[in-house]
């Protein structure tokens, strides 16, 4: 257990400080993508300025200017994709878990939880010109995003007579190891997700405990780290 919360810090640290110097996923940073356009794709680089996107297509470095507006002759819309690797941090907003026959019924629970989320992204950036009353077009940079993985992190639960067929009669909340796999869409600045997840109860009463290792349906709500 110490070892596991350690290289959670370890994690949540080291990709802290990355994020301070790099812009985050939702921001269209410099870099190289594939660029999708007029129903071709390209390798391309991307290169941000104060005024202006540059898309330079690879390798013959041919370059498109995307300024932040313009008055007329508005380029076709470009789609930039990015894949990489993706760590978050998860909590399950709320956990869905199936009813016990003759124990208890479906339960509905909001225990506060912590994640460290490891999957693979793809990001997409769509670049367009909308025309605002004034006849001059804006450039618009609309994000979305998706990743599938892995997670594993620390929850509490109730534990009572009712929750361990009746094997104790008192009542605590215990240390719960859940992990699963997540599915996350972000748009702009929100990520979102679902999951199926498992939970292992750490003490002596988890061979009596009636939800360890059963699956449950989670609504997962992320925070991007690198």
């Amino acid at each position: 257990m110490k070892v596991f919360l350690n290289l959670c810090l370890t994690i949540v640290l080291l990709n802290s400080c990355s994020t301070i110097q790099n812009k985050a996923k939702y921001e269209l940073s410099d870099g190289k993508y594939k660029l999708k356009t007029e129903g071709k794709k390209y390798n391309c680089y991307v290169e941000n300025s104060e005024d202006s996107i540059t898309i330079y297509k690879l390798p013959d470095k041919l370059s498109i200017s995307l300024p932040n507006k313009m008055h007329a002759h508005l380029p076709t819309n470009q789609r930039l994709i990015k894949l990489s690797l993706d760590i978050d941090v998860l909590t399950a907003l709320v956990k869905v878990r199936q009813q016990i026959k003759n124990v208890l019924p479906t339960q509905l629970n909001t225990n506060f939880n912590g994640n460290i989320y490891v999957g693979y992204r793809t990001d997409i950036y769509q670049i367009k010109y909308k025309k605002d009353p004034r006849d001059i077009y804006q450039r618009q940079i609309n994000h979305f995003g998706f990743s599938g993985g892995l997670f594993s992190g620390l929850s509490n639960t109730a534990v009572n007579p009712s929750t361990t067929y009746n094997a104790i009669s008192t009542e605590y909340d215990g240390l719960v190891l859940q992990k699963g796999v997540a599915g996350i869409v972000a748009v702009n600045k929100l990520s979102i997700g679902v999951s199926v997840g498992f939970d292992n109860l750490l003490d002596k009463n988890n061979k009596t405990w009636i939800y360890e290792g059963t699956p449950w349906f989670g609504l997962m709500l992320g925070l991007n780290l690198n």
